[in-house]
């Protein structure tokens, strides 16, 4: 059941001369691959040096390989198939595209400092830390679906193609509504923002998930998507997820998390990068901040713009078009003439 587990988290997580960084499509084994953000590289040779460099390997895990041996501050690999049914994902028999990131430039990639305290959690803390560092793909899951836990059969019918049982989720929920007091929320920001342990301050962003009625929450899960610790981070944007997927999205005044949007928007944590532009776009991120944000690091969402794949452009032109009260659809360079030019003439 692990392995299904995980395979579901990534599977609900996977003419003319281009635009700077936008999508390139090749020809893959599995079907088209895309790289979009690239810089210097041409998407066939680093295709290629992939391949040679992990001949053995999945593509699906070229991200290792490509910040590991090839010179990216960062990669991310995002898997989307061509059919919604689960058992044809599962029996393989459904095409897979392929969606490559890669930022090249490493002061682009700003993750912060973990804290380098340990701060004692009561008794139903550390039940639900358990669960974390027993089973983490549980705590993930159950986390991006907190808010649909009451819709039974809709979950029964997301999970059972997998083999999961949906009840297996009971206890983890149950773990998690019981911390929903105002000292659950002021120790859960206080762990991530200050305590050694990730299993700790994974369980303090799940925690979270019980408090989307606070600005400050979504703040706190924006910049522990910048988390050192990419469970901390997973845990974080389970949550974000859950809230956007539940309909628990609401205008949010995002300037107290100026400091982490602007890393993320750059380049850092690029697994994240979807959920980020859907949550800004969902929860109607103020237009005169967005376009200050945006302008101050336009090249990963242009590159997103330009991608040919739609599911993965849509998250940039849906912030885009928010932040700008225009609709210059699938362009990046109207997207980056809209952005260079004086507010007054927007």
């Amino acid at each position: 059941m692990a392995n299904l587990r995980s395979f579901l988290w990534m599977a609900i997580l996977v003419a003319g001369t281009p635009a700077h960084g936008v999508g390139q499509v090749l020809e893959g084994q599995a079907g088209p691959v895309e790289f979009i953000g690239l810089e210097r590289w041409d998407a066939q040779e680093l295709l290629e040096a992939i391949r040679r460099l992990a001949p053995d390997k999945p593509l699906a895990a070229c991200a290792v390989t490509m910040k590991s041996e090839l010179g990216f501050a960062d990669a991310a690999v995002f898997g989307h198939f061509d059919a919604d049914s689960p058992e044809l994902i599962m029996s393989g028999d459904a095409e897979l595209y392929t969606v490559i990131v890669g930022v090249e430039d490493s002061v682009r990639v700003r993750f912060r400092t973990a804290g380098s305290e340990t701060i004692n959690l009561p008794a139903p803390w550390e039940a639900l830390k358990s669960v974390t560092e027993e089973d983490f793909g549980t705590l993930a899951l159950a986390t991006e679906m907190f808010h649909s836990r009451h819709d039974r059969e809709g979950i029964r019918k997301r999970l059972e193609p997998y083999g999961i049982d949906a009840t297996a989720f009971d206890p983890t929920w149950a773990m998690i509504e019981v911390l929903d007091g105002d000292e659950d929320h002021l120790l859960a920001r206080e762990v991530l923002s200050r305590d050694l342990s990730w299993s700790s301050r994974a369980t303090a962003a799940s925690v979270l998930a019980n408090f989307s009625g606070h600005d400050t929450a979504w703040h706190d899960l924006m910049a522990t998507l910048t988390d050192p610790d990419g469970r901390v981070q997973s845990a974080a944007e389970a949550v974000l997820r859950g809230f956007v997927q539940a309909d628990r999205a609401r205008p949010i005044r995002w300037e107290p998390a100026e400091e982490p949007l602007a890393a993320l928007l750059d380049g850092t944590n690029l697994f994240a990068s979807p959920t980020v532009m859907k949550v800004l776009a969902t929860t109607q991120i103020e237009q005169e901040f967005g376009r200050r944000l945006l302008k101050e690091a336009p090249d990963l969402l242009l590159a997103y713009v330009g991608a040919k794949h739609e599911e993965t452009r849509e998250p940039a032109v849906d912030l885009l078009k928010i932040v700008s009260g225009e609709d210059f659809g699938a362009d990046p360079h109207a997207w980056s003439e809209w952005l260079n030019a004086p507010p007054d003439d927007s």
